[in-house]
């Protein structure tokens, strides 16, 4: 029987996903590895079937869910309908998870069993904890506080034997659904897998515990790390599997060298705009900045529509600002900006990415358009009075944050 390697994608180019994607397929030759997507591009879509991935669409009713969430009702469907098929599931993440061996070998002989990866930080802790504590009292109250002091499980990589997986994915599914009826929360998945497991919700007897420096690596919150040659190392040795891998600055280029294809060559077939997009952020990766360019400005000079262009285009922004500034990089970086003026929407994530790679260009000293950074300011003052206007202090602090770290934000604020 094989094992499976089960995830989601919403959103995410395969510049992305091409280190989870070729880790997981060169180090887990036992495994299929099938994805549900949603709001990906055909060229993204192209190069995961072309990879062997197995895809699924996201059901319609659930496009508009928050992924972390909605991914447990699809899982349960597709293991009701497949997961007797496979010998050990392996749920994950995916835009920050890579394989450095068969995560599937080290627990070949267990039977009946749910391995759950632990952080290096206790609920309530000085690391994560705090905001892992405040997510289960968001979804539990005053029982959020029998949590205190045990370990912080990760729910995005969860391994185990078919009839334990399915056990998991379905409370998780149905206690979500349940806290969706009278919470208001956008991601609450963590604390939900915390308080399952606590509080003795799964009828499960062989609940694995997998260490900070175990097999699944889950990185996030600790610098005990060391990279040697090709492969990264905790306390214990090599991991099969490394999570959050992308809170290290580090770790970031070293995935990014040895996981990106250095040889990518353009696909004509894919024309459309984000298409052309991922495309020139793969281009970077292989270093051919001037073909990035190139590239992107013969699309990019007579098309209008950028529609559902915005996170590829932050992340081509990003990726360029990874490399010297040059005439092309600056051209590219000044080119994303431009459309990102026309934009009149962002979501919450794309203005914290928005902010953030404004802070970085500013501290790099790489061009920054003025104008998008007065448009910026005042679409996040709009922002903050709304917040204010409903009564979400919070949110109206956090906009305003965001608005005096843009370089002559304060005084913009000030005179508004």
């Amino acid at each position: 029987m094989k094992n499976l390697i089960l995830g989601a994608a919403k959103g995410y180019g395969w510049d992305i996903l091409e280190p989870f994607v070729i880790s997981a397929v060169k180090n887990c030759p036992s495994a299929e590895l099938v994805l549900f997507v949603d709001d990906i591009s055909d060229f993204t879509r192209a190069r995961l079937q072309s990879s062997g991935v197995l895809l699924g669409s996201y059901p319609e009713n659930l496009k508009r869910g928050v992924p972390n969430n909605t991914r447990w009702k699809i899982f349960v469907d597709f293991l009701e309908m497949y997961g007797d098929a496979y010998e050990q599931i392996f749920i994950t993440d995916t835009r920050d998870v890579i394989f450095q061996s068969d995560v599937f070998e080290p627990f070949k002989t267990l039977q009946n069993y749910l391995g759950l990866a632990t952080e290096a930080d206790v609920i309530g802790g000085d690391k994560a904890g705090n905001k892992n504590y405040s997510w289960l009292a968001d979804c539990f109250g005053a029982a959020a506080d029998e949590l205190l002091g045990q370990k912080i499980i990760c729910d995005g990589t969860i391994i185990g034997t078919p009839s334990e997986i399915k056990i998991f994915a379905e409370n998780m599914r149905d206690l979500l659904a349940s806290i969706e009826q009278r919470v208001n929360f956008r991601i609450h998945d963590q604390a939900v897998a915390n308080y399952l497991v606590y509080k003795n919700f799964l009828p499960i007897e062989n609940l694995l515990e997998i260490p900070i420096d175990g097999e699944i690596f889950t990185m996030g919150l600790t610098n005990d790390f060391v990279i040697r040659g090709d492969k990264i190392f905790s306390n214990a040795g090599i991991p099969a599997v490394v999570h959050q891998y992308n809170r290290h600055n580090e770790l970031i280029d070293f995935v990014d060298a040895l996981y990106h294809d250095k040889n990518f060559q353009v696909d004509a077939a894919f024309s459309d705009m984000r298409s052309v997009i991922e495309q020139a952020t793969c281009l970077l990766f292989a270093n051919r900045i001037g073909d990035a360019a190139r590239l992107f400005m013969k699309k990019f000079l007579v098309t209008k529509d950028f529609g559902n262009c915005v996170k590829a285009l932050l992340r081509l922004w990003g990726v360029t600002m990874m490399n010297p500034l040059s005439p092309a990089s600056e051209l590219l970086e000044l080119s994303a900006q431009s459309v990102l003026k026309s934009v009149e929407n962002f979501s919450a994530s794309d203005w914290d990415k928005i902010c953030t790679l404004l802070q970085r260009a500013q501290e790099c000293r790489h061009p920054v358009d003025k104008e998008l950074k007065i448009f910026i300011a005042a679409q996040l003052l709009k922002l903050a009075e709304q917040k204010l206007a409903a009564g979400e202090r919070e949110q109206y602090l956090s906009c305003i944050e965001l608005v005096v770290s843009i370089e002559g934000g304060e005084i913009f604020w000030q005179r508004n």
